[in-house]
């Protein structure tokens, strides 16, 4: 299998997750100007971008996982990019804005952001890899988190059940990665940068616009040979 770029021949089919609103949004949106065939999904509100097709995808529920992936297997034969952007922290499931430290979930509200963060990723990827496996140059990124760094999250994230789900993120990426490479599929982590969303809040470092650009221009550099790798939103390699 050939081990092409992304973007480097045009059009590319693409699947996002968490196309609806910020990062994945812009990301979808760049992604359409460069002129590739964009699917995506949302979990709330229809998404309004020129889509192919828009699903509506609970990553919180097996089902709606498996019926999103098969929608998208009903409309094409392979898939060349998988995003899955999509993510929650604490407050999606109640937790208040300044108690989110690691004493402060019940059991329930912590299982359901892993569900959403770690389990549904891995759920779509199993389901969609049929699609990559029939492309000749897939790629899967996990939009992850610097708070998922080891050496990161050490002293920063008030939200300690997020930061537990992207550091789970990055293991199921890697194991991913190594189930894959007979494939030639690569898998990477990105961290977007601190951005101004709804998650993220308003002091962002990092404008979204500046970010999808650079996450975009990243994701067309890639090739097989990166995959297992923890990256940022400019390519470079993040600490684990």
């Amino acid at each position: 299998m050939a081990t092409a770029s992304p973007s480097e021949t045009s059009p590319k089919t693409v699947f996002i997750t968490g196309a609806g609103r910020g990062i994945g949004r812009e990301i979808a949106l760049r992604l359409l100007a460069e002129g590739h065939v964009v699917y995506g999904s949302t979990n709330r509100s229809p998404c309004d971008l020129d889509l192919a097709a828009s699903f509506t995808i609970d990553l919180g529920d097996e089902q709606s996982i498996e019926a999103g992936a098969g929608a998208l297997a009903a409309k094409v034969d392979s898939l060349d990019l998988l995003i899955n952007c999509a993510g929650v922290d604490a407050r999606a499931f109640g937790g208040l804005e300044d108690h989110r430290g690691v004493f402060d979930f019940d059991a329930t509200t912590f299982n359901a952001v892993m569900n959403v963060n770690v389990t549904g990723p891995m759920v779509l990827t199993t389901g969609l890899v049929p699609l990559l496996r029939a492309s000749d140059a897939a790629m899967v990124v996990n939009v992850s988190s610097q708070l998922g760094s080891m050496q990161v999250a050490a002293s920063k994230g008030r939200d300690a059940v997020y930061c537990v789900s992207k550091a789970a993120l990055n293991m199921l990426s890697v194991k991913t990665a190594e189930a894959l490479r007979s494939d030639e599929i690569g898998v990477v982590m990105l961290h977007p940068g601190w951005v101004p969303t709804g998650m993220g809040g308003p002091n962002g470092q990092l404008s979204i616009d500046d970010a999808a650009r650079a996450i975009c221009e990243t994701i067309s550099s890639l090739t097989f040979a990166d995959t297992g790798r923890f990256i940022q939103w400019d390519g470079q390699d993040h600490p684990w």
